[in-house]
């Protein structure tokens, strides 16, 4: 495929009906033969075309669009805009070089269309096959959510009144089909209501009631004091000086959304959160007390932090990609935990791994010289507490950080 010219169409079908599509679109859906999209975008496709249907195994679809490109132009059909929650994140990682991207209308400007709202400002939260957001979420703003059968709109909105979220209430379901429906009324409405499974949620918060953050003034990120945690049995809390330093390797700013994996009470990610609000930071741990943990502190902060309660890698699969991501805790996985991120890590990402056994040093080691990451860095923290005459010294860590380009 390196020498093949062809080229690789990413066509944004907005909800599947040829007059939503661009003169540009028409022109490349006409000009191709090799289709792939959903099924029911398929359609769009010209008698004959030869069509692989898109579903959870993308590896099937690489596999097609690969074969196909050596032979001819290949035409992936996405619905909505391709910019948008969409698979052009996965084609860019083997197929960079030949991408055409064509927009096309999205379902958050359809809503906004239909309400007759701005939609610049909005944040966009996609949960298909994702769990639904904790209550420690915070709305700082019009908030679009993607719903699904399991994540409903009704549901979201309830996780959110139970999280003191309170304001205006927006639904559009099927939007741009012959079924289209936009509902409005209160989140505490919307919360009791039934809505169809291929919905957007809006909220218009009017405010969000937090749980009160400590009252010390040192409660800022980074490097919250250890003794403002919650803390738990047998779950892990990095000193709050590592912390410091991680961060400010880590450097959360600007990433649109953040992995903590192996989170233990949480500190990386919550502080991620603080001092990177706008992002979407996604707490992952395989102990339930753990991640009841994450949430009971992420209240505590008045941070936006989700959890995922699962053994990595497996439970990675569906997240929404990272722009950066930390492995802390790995329980001797981190061979298949570091394959699984590295793998997911968006381009001009950062990965981060802290080790504080001599095993899980050499193994990163490893790991990272053989990622192809650029900017590989270890950094080594000892600190001691203490007085000026007698210190605590406490063990040291090493902080990996590699860049993907």
């Amino acid at each position: 495929m390196a020498g093949s010219r062809h080229r690789l169409f990413v066509v944004g079908a907005g909800s599947g009906g040829e007059d939503q599509l661009t003169e540009e679109a028409h022109r490349a859906i006409s000009g191709c033969r090799s289709f792939a999209g959903g099924k029911r975008l398929l359609e769009l496709a010209p008698a004959g075309a030869v069509t692989h249907v898109i579903d959870h195994d993308l590896e099937a679809a690489r596999r097609f669009i690969a074969d196909r490109l050596e032979q001819e132009d290949v035409c992936v059909l996405a619905s909505g805009d391709p910019g948008c929650f969409s698979i052009l994140p996965f084609l860019k990682r083997d197929f960079a070089g030949k991408l055409v991207v064509l927009p096309g209308i999205s379902s958050v400007q359809l809503l906004a269309a239909r309400v007759a709202e701005p939609w610049d400002g909005w944040k966009l939260v996609s949960l298909h096959g994702r769990p639904a957001p904790g209550g420690g979420l915070a709305l700082e703003g019009p908030t679009v959510f993607f719903c699904d059968r399991v994540n409903t709109p009704e549901r979201v909105a309830r996780t959110l009144v139970e999280g003191g979220s309170v304001g205006r209430a927006v639904v559009g379901s099927r939007l741009g089909s012959g079924g289209e429906d936009v509902w409005e009324g209160t989140l505490e409405e919307a919360s009791v209501a039934g809505f169809h499974d291929n919905s957007l949620l809006l909220v218009f918060p009017d405010g969000v009631m937090r749980a009160a953050a400590p009252a010390d003034a040192d409660a800022a990120a980074p490097g919250i004091p250890d003794d403002l945690w919650l803390r738990g049995e047998g779950i892990p809390l990095s000193k709050s000086e590592v912390r410091a330093v991680l961060l400010s390797k880590a450097r959360p700013a600007d990433r649109g959304v953040i992995w903590d994996v192996g989170s233990g009470t949480g500190s990386y990610g919550i502080e991620c959160s603080l001092l990177e609000p706008r992002a979407r930071v996604i707490a992952i741990d395989r102990k339930p007390e753990a991640c009841e943990l994450i949430a009971a502190n992420a209240r505590r902060f008045g941070a936006a932090v989700e959890t995922v309660c699962g053994e990595a890698p497996g439970c990675l699969a569906g997240l929404p990609h990272p722009d950066l991501a930390i492995i802390g805790g790995s329980d001797g996985r981190l061979d298949a935990i570091f394959a699984a991120v590295l793998e997911s890590l968006n381009p001009g990402g950062r990965l981060v791994v802290t080790a504080f056994l001599e095993a899980t040093r050499k193994a990163a080691h490893g790991l990272l010289a053989g990622s192809g990451l650029e900017r590989r860095q270890a950094t080594r923290v000892a600190i001691a507490r203490g007085k000026a005459t007698a210190w605590d010294e406490h063990n040291p860590v090493i902080i990996f950080t590699g860049d993907r380009e």
